[in-house]
């Protein structure tokens, strides 16, 4: 890791592959979401992506990441939380990633303290949660979440290592539009053969400066997909200078990364959403080409 390393066990785990027709990803919405989700996000989409890496480690086929974002923690316990930690105890993936906003309330957060304590302790996974902060956070979060176990990457790169295979994730620093990507990019390492790289970004529209980091995936969030879209999912704002249509889903960007935009979990400002039901993906690695013909979407 640039800095102080972070090392994690991998544990060894069966390669899966599915052969055929080339495709890069499959993205599956199991169950539609409410349409509308008034004050409680409950109702969540817990929505599938698998992913065909090149040169993907036999030790690394079927590991399973979590995606979640846009927490947007007030104090009140939601049920939705409940829907969350129900789904991660009955399958518990082998990782978590978070692409920040963990709390609404940048500047009077400790009142959000106690219910965000509570939810990331029962974030269950086998390498544990690694996450960057968002714009709401503000850096006088991260050392509560160190306290509670989370794995800030906040402008650092984590290598997880095992005997068998290495995966980096790379956390961009997204506090602020005015974080330095461009002097952070740069003094990131080139990327190693063979060797796995997940980037995570709040701002979806950071992905004009993280081409030189030549990643797999960038994972983002920030946009909310819109919050409150017109019937279809049209987002009328989304706080991003990217098109409306790449405010979540998945989408090939240059550099080769694929890019993945949560809608994320929670509300910002009203809590409302219409049309555009909070998600959190669940992303399956895989090494060879995909052959679905069914699920492929933008999300």
């Amino acid at each position: 890791m640039d800095g102080n390393p972070l090392t994690v066990e991998l544990p060894a785990a069966n390669a899966r592959t599915l052969g055929g027709a080339s495709r890069r990803f499959v993205f599956e919405r199991p169950r539609r979401g409410p349409w509308l989700q008034l004050l409680d996000p409950r109702g969540l989409e817990w929505n599938r992506l698998t992913v065909a890496i090149d040169d993907l480690p036999p030790a690394l086929g079927g590991l399973r990441l979590l995606h979640l974002s846009d927490l947007h923690l007030r104090p009140k316990w939601l049920r939705a939380y409940d829907e969350l930690i129900q789904g991660i105890d009955a399958n518990p993936p082998d990782l978590i990633v978070v692409t920040g906003d963990f709390v609404e309330h940048r500047m009077n957060f400790r009142s959000t303290l106690p219910a965000l304590e509570r939810l990331v302790k029962r974030l269950n996974s086998r390498l544990g949660t690694f996450a960057i902060l968002g714009n709401h956070d503000g850096d006088l979060l991260g050392p509560r979440l160190l306290d509670w176990g989370v794995h800030l990457v906040s402008g650092r790169t984590a290598r997880l290592e095992s005997p068998d295979a290495v995966l980096e994730l790379i956390g961009v620093p997204s506090v602020s539009r005015l974080d330095p990507i461009g002097a952070f990019v740069r003094s990131v390492r080139p990327r190693q053969r063979g060797v796995p790289r997940i980037v995570l970004s709040h701002f979806p529209d950071s992905i004009r400066e993280l081409a030189p980091l030549g990643a797999d995936l960038i994972l983002a969030g920030h946009t909310h997909g819109g919050q409150c879209c017109l019937p279809g999912g049209l987002p009328l704002v989304t706080h991003d200078s990217l098109p409306k249509r790449m405010s979540k889903g998945v989408h090939e960007v240059p550099g080769g990364a694929l890019l993945v935009v949560s809608r994320g979990l929670g509300f910002a400002t009203l809590p409302v959403r219409v049309f555009c039901p909070a998600e959190v993906i669940e992303i399956c690695l895989q090494s060879l080409p995909l052959s679905h013909s069914d699920g492929i979407g933008m999300g």
